[in-house]
């Protein structure tokens, strides 16, 4: 009996060393599939972070590429800007003899052109009603004193903006020369007539008069531009005003415009 007993206890206990190896085989092949298991979850981590490299470069060359676009344009406007500034028209200067008239026109561009809009040129255009040089220190200059600006379009001046000022200047002559101490300038709107009547005098209706004659003054004109375009040796043919035919110009006269004072 007791051989039997022995003999079982031994059976039972291989039986549990082998159920106990096989368990451990069971946990050693759980944990061997568990592995590759994990090797899976990190491998996507680790190809979604090698995608997300490209798509950065990408934005970056997206951002990018506006600065470089607008680097471009800015010295394309520079470009542009240093062509007009090559192009531009020389500026305006009376190519007459007479000194006085030469401070007479400065004066008009100094004063009166700043108050036009920007352009290529900018040229007066003094109606003279009336001149009294009964005094050196006095000498009084009364007219329409009228200031254009002009863009160059090929071989034509466009008025950019233009200016009437009506009235009498006062200029002083001296050992070195002309100087213009003063300027009495007509009023607008409903003190036109009053302040026109004062500051022109016994020569209002002459005033009246040429300020309603545009043919004479448009002939000044025209010849006050055909004048600067034959000093300066430009291929200027004609001016225009917006909404109307271009005006030809006319031989230049520079040595007669006006008589020496």
């Amino acid at each position: 009996m007791m051989n039997i007993r022995k003999f079982m206890a031994l059976g039972i206990s291989a039986a549990m060393i082998l159920t106990c190896t096989a368990c451990g085989q069971q946990a050693s092949e759980t944990e061997g599939v568990q592995e590759p298991a994990a090797e899976q979850i990190i491998e996507p981590a680790v190809d979604s972070a090698e995608t997300a490299e490209p798509q950065t470069e990408e934005v970056q060359q997206e951002e990018t590429q506006p600065l470089e676009e607008t680097q471009t344009r800015e010295e394309a406007q520079t470009d542009e800007a240093s062509e007009g500034a090559a192009g531009s028209l020389p500026e305006y200067s009376y190519p007459g003899p007479e000194l006085f008239y030469s401070v007479l026109y400065d004066y008009l561009n100094e004063e009166f052109g700043r108050f036009n809009s920007e352009g290529d040129v900018t040229i007066p255009c003094p109606v003279i009603v009336y001149m009294d040089e009964s005094n050196n220190d006095d000498i009084r200059v009364y007219g329409n004193f009228w200031v254009y600006t002009y863009n160059l379009d090929g071989d034509i001046l466009k008025t950019v903006s233009g200016g009437s000022y009506p009235g009498c200047i006062h200029v002083k002559s001296t050992d070195a020369g002309y100087e213009v101490t003063d300027s009495e300038i007509v009023e607008d709107g409903n003190k036109f007539t009053d302040s026109a009547k004062e500051i022109f005098g016994g020569h209002f209706d002459d005033f009246i008069k040429s300020n309603g004659d545009s043919a004479a003054t448009e002939e000044i004109r025209a010849q006050i531009i055909a004048n600067y375009v034959a000093a300066n040796n430009l291929s200027i043919t004609a001016y225009q005003d917006y909404g109307w035919d271009p005006v030809t110009l006319p031989q230049e006269n520079i040595d007669t415009f006006y008589s020496d004072l």
